[in-house]
């Protein structure tokens, strides 16, 4: 009596165990299978509202037959941004993107006194985006695209436009449906001090 005891107790354990495993294999599918599907979503506008900050760096401005050489440093500065999107499907979207950013640029000259100015930028740029969703919740991206960027440093008579090559690399943290954290490391090919930038703001899909 004891051994058929035995032998049903270890049978019904193997059982449970069986239908549990099959139970979480199920789960785990769906679960891939809606990920899947949201990967694969498609026609969403969306908008994404951030602020920003701009690491700095150092550019050196070459001599003329009027000006010496100079070395310029941009500080750490701020500002805000605006991304304007629309989702092809299976991961990648198109978006329009618009920066402000102010920042101090100091002007260094050999056998001069520092001269230290507000500097004012503003970009835009057109990216081609691919996002992966990690689980539900968590989508890492990348982005590729052109910028144009506009600099004003008046106090040091500096004024132009300059174009290149823009990437990014950001996580965004889904909230709900159609409310998301967004938060990304941008840099471009564009000689000057204002440098790479770091944003981090709310994102909203229609």
């Amino acid at each position: 009596m004891k051994v058929q005891n035995t032998v049903l107790t270890i049978g019904l354990l193997f059982a449970t165990s069986g239908l549990y495993a099959a139970e979480a294999e199920q789960h785990e599918e769906a679960s891939r299978a809606h990920i899947e599907a949201k990967h694969h979503e498609e026609g969403d506008f969306y908008i994404v509202a951030k602020g920003l900050v701009t690491l700095g760096d150092t550019y050196t401005e070459e001599a003329t037959a009027e000006e010496p050489e100079a070395r310029l440093e941009g500080d750490v500065g701020g500002g805000v941004g605006i991304d304007v999107g629309y989702r092809l499907g299976y991961g990648f979207a198109v978006e329009f993107d618009f920066a402000y950013a102010h920042t101090d640029v100091t002007r260094h000259v050999e056998g001069e006194e520092a001269v230290t100015a507000g500097a004012d930028y503003f970009s835009y740029g057109l990216d081609l985006i691919y996002g992966y969703h990690i689980n539900e919740s968590f989508v890492i991206f990348g982005k590729a695209g052109w910028e144009l960027e506009q600099e004003k440093i008046s106090d040091l008579d500096i004024d132009g436009n300059n174009n290149g090559f823009s990437y990014a690399l950001g996580l965004e943290y889904g909230l709900s449906e159609h409310w998301a954290l967004v938060g990304e490391y941008e840099g471009a090919l564009i000689d000057g001090p204002r440098g790479n930038s770091v944003f981090a703001g709310v994102g909203y899909v229609f």
